[in-house]
């Protein structure tokens, strides 16, 4: 049985193979276009070479996909191997060079030595994809967020007195109409009182319109950038609903796909939706392959490392930080579970509280939380039951 290794880029792929017994891989090498035609040339190749019994490619990016996908519909076993293993395994052979022949001969000697399990290398892929995209604009819609947080700071900062989260659905509801304190100012409490948000649902009210009123007349902004934060602010909120739809859609498209009783397990967790879910068993795929919780800890990256030298981390409070050595995609799904479940997990909530009360950071207590959930997650899948509250009862 002959090997082929094949080095993925993004316009050219090179192919070399080793043959049955031997322990170095040929020189002569195939490099390929990622076309049509690259992929003629490359099945006219391994037919000269003769039995080809496993294709053996990184990973990484995802210009692999589409010659996985064709080496499939040919019948030939392909393995996807982490590319940090081809990595140590050529450093383990000695070898100095770094080439995309070098790398092809690397993964071909590889797939012969060790001989790397062959899967289905697009198995779940459209649910990854999809689960992917939708966390993509979960995450660009904090960034808005992020940036709506720091024109508050500048045109209204007393809104932080009405609202814990000025992005909340009541103060983007205030922001819609009046962006800045001066134009608090200017709006007819009876008017600020009609708020809502884009669809429908419950105004602000006239007590809450009234205290705005107030915290504008006292307000501490610079009115040299009122006009100017007025007009960024308008657009980020647009922005904002723009994402929100578009998150929806996604989310709705992910429930079509997201099926069966994990994914509705999962959901019973509060904060899970079916993006989360379907990001959660994209990532994860199968729970049963990891012994126990840590080893998911690790896989996800949420398990504590020590940073600490000589006088660098001398407290022990201090030294430990998240790894986020894990699947990154992973990371973001147990972010936004730990955001969302400070609010509406009383598992999470708990935790978090008793993280800050022993002195941790925000940013580090939710990086606990982040950990919680996913050992939420773990006795939810693993355990076959829906979430209870009152599980340690």
């Amino acid at each position: 049985m002959n090997v082929v290794g094949i080095d993925i880029g993004a316009a050219r792929h090179v192919a070399a193979v080793c043959r049955e017994g031997e322990q170095e891989a040929e020189k002569a090498i195939l490099r390929i276009s990622s076309r049509r035609a690259g992929f003629d040339d490359l099945d006219r190749w391994m037919t000269r070479h003769g039995d080809v019994g496993l294709v053996v490619m990184e990973s990484s990016g995802h210009y692999w996909m589409s010659l996985a996908s064709h080496l499939r519909r040919r019948g030939l076993p392909v393995a996807l191997v982490n590319p940090l293993s081809a990595k140590y395994f050529a450093k383990s052979r000695l070898q100095r060079t770094k080439s995309d022949p070098a790398d092809a001969r690397t993964l071909a000697v590889l797939g012969m030595s060790t001989h790397p399990t062959p899967r289905e290398p697009l198995a779940g892929a459209e649910l990854r994809e999809a689960a992917r995209f939708a966390m993509t604009l979960v995450t660009e819609q904090a960034k808005v967020c992020q940036r709506i947080q720091r024109l508050v700071d500048l045109g209204f900062p007393e809104l932080r007195d009405a609202f814990e989260d000025p992005t909340c659905v009541s103060a983007l509801a205030v922001l819609r109409q009046a962006p800045t304190a001066a134009a608090v100012q200017r709006k007819r409490a009876t008017t600020l009182a009609r708020a809502t948000r884009p669809g429908g649902g419950r105004a602000i009210g006239p007590k809450r319109a009234e205290s705005l009123k107030a915290l504008a007349e006292q307000t501490v902004a610079p009115p040299e950038l009122e006009r100017q934060v007025g007009f960024e602010l308008a657009l980020l909120i647009e922005q904002y609903d723009l994402l929100e739809g578009q998150i929806t859609q996604a989310e709705s498209r992910l429930a079509g796909l997201v099926e069966g009783d994990v994914a509705r397990r999962l959901q019973s967790i509060p904060g899970v939706g079916p993006a989360t879910a379907a990001t959660l068993l994209a990532e994860i795929g199968d729970i049963f392959r990891f012994t126990d919780v840590d080893q998911l800890l690790s896989y996800a990256g949420v398990h504590p490392r020590e940073a600490s030298s000589g006088r660098k981390g001398a407290n022990p409070e201090t030294s430990w930080h998240m790894a986020k050595t894990g699947n990154a995609h992973l990371r973001a799904a147990l972010y936004r579970m730990a955001m969302v479940g400070v609010q509406h997990n009383p598992v999470i909530a708990e935790h978090y509280a008793r993280k800050r009360a022993v002195g941790k950071s925000k940013m580090n207590a939710l990086g606990h939380c982040m950990a919680k959930a996913l050992a939420l997650v773990w006795g939810v899948w693993r355990g076959g039951r829906d979430f209870d509250p009152a599980y340690r009862a």
